[in-house]
């Protein structure tokens, strides 16, 4: 007891001690991103929902407001930040952590949270928080999904919306990019490995493995996916929980051809030739929104940023200049 007893007193101390040091290492890493905030000019601010929650997005540059969506649904607004590093010298881009993502992750995710409208009904509270009449919305993917159901909900108050190798107006062309379109793309080399890691343990090796070859025929170009995939799965933040909630209620709810007829403002479209959502799909957006403008990039799949940068942003200013 007697040899017990001192160390008893000291654990006090010593905890004591590792608890400044952690306190002391919290606040450097939030100084650290603060001085990077500042130098980047970026602010992250809030606002409150309808519903009560609090959501956060990421502002940077200065001019017109542009509200930046990514893909998924469930990536982080991190994936977009070459978007925002390239656009903000002449307009202000607005990173949103959407509810269940990013600094927004700490919101109740359950069905009644994370569903297509209240994902809408977020985008109209972000639109008040900024005190703008009308937003200009730029999604890719999901993103694009998106934007189009906020202009469904709420056609008066979207000035453009910029769709970025968008899905069409509903889900009709789904089993043929699943089932057809990607497994056509995938080179047998690139098949061979995706069968042998999916026999494999889960395991942090072959969760990546797998993410990586089912990853490849999103591009045109396989050896600039090799090249762009390791960063893409491994500082792209993904929010799986969210994916799942969401995902559910896309297969059960998306369908926007009644109400996008409503919208009458400005839709263009920026898609890789060799996107893997068809072309159809773009004629289906044209046929109920016909003031819909198309612009192609060649030899491009579904990351035009990576595959084909000097022809995307030139391409995203002109679009977001008209």
């Amino acid at each position: 007891m007697r040899i017990g007893a001192p160390t008893q007193r000291l654990h006090t101390p010593l905890a004591l001690i590792f608890r400044i040091i952690e306190m002391r290492v919290y606040f450097i890493i939030v100084l650290l991103i603060t001085i990077n905030g500042l130098i980047n000019g970026q602010t992250v601010k809030s606002f409150k929902t309808s519903d009560g929650e609090t959501l956060y997005f990421t502002s940077l540059g200065t001019g017109p407001k542009v509200v930046l969506i990514p893909g998924g649904p469930g990536f982080g607004v991190s994936s977009l930040q070459m978007w925002a590093d390239s656009l903000s010298q002449d307009f202000e881009c607005i990173l949103f952590d959407q509810r269940g993502t990013g600094l927004s992750s700490q919101a109740k995710l359950d069905s009644t949270t994370i569903n297509l409208r209240r994902a809408t009904d977020d985008l109209e509270d972000l639109r008040k928080s900024l005190g703008e009449d009308r937003l200009t919305l730029c999604g890719i993917s999901w993103g694009s999904m998106l934007s189009l159901a906020y202009a469904s909900n709420y056609p008066n108050n979207a000035h453009k919306i910029i769709l970025v190798n968008s899905w069409g107006p509903d889900l009709s062309f789904d089993p043929i990019i699943w089932n057809d379109i990607l497994e056509m793309r995938r080179y047998p080399i690139e098949k061979d490995s995706l069968e042998y890691w999916n026999k494999q343990p889960d395991n942090e090796i072959s969760i990546y493995k797998r993410k990586f070859f089912k990853t490849a025929p999103h591009f045109f170009n396989h050896e600039i996916g090799y090249k762009y995939m390791p960063t893409m799965l491994g500082s792209w933040t993904f929010y799986s929980e969210m994916y799942i909630l969401m995902e559910k209620n896309i297969i059960a709810n998306y369908n926007l051809n009644a109400k996008l007829k409503n919208y009458r403002n400005h839709c263009i479209v920026i898609r890789g030739r060799q996107d893997i959502v068809p072309a159809e799909a773009m004629y289906q957006l044209m046929e109920v929104m016909p003031q819909t403008k198309i612009y192609v990039i060649e030899r491009c799949g579904h990351y035009p940023h990576l595959e084909q940068p000097h022809e995307f942003f030139p391409l995203l200013r002109k679009a977001l200049g008209e």
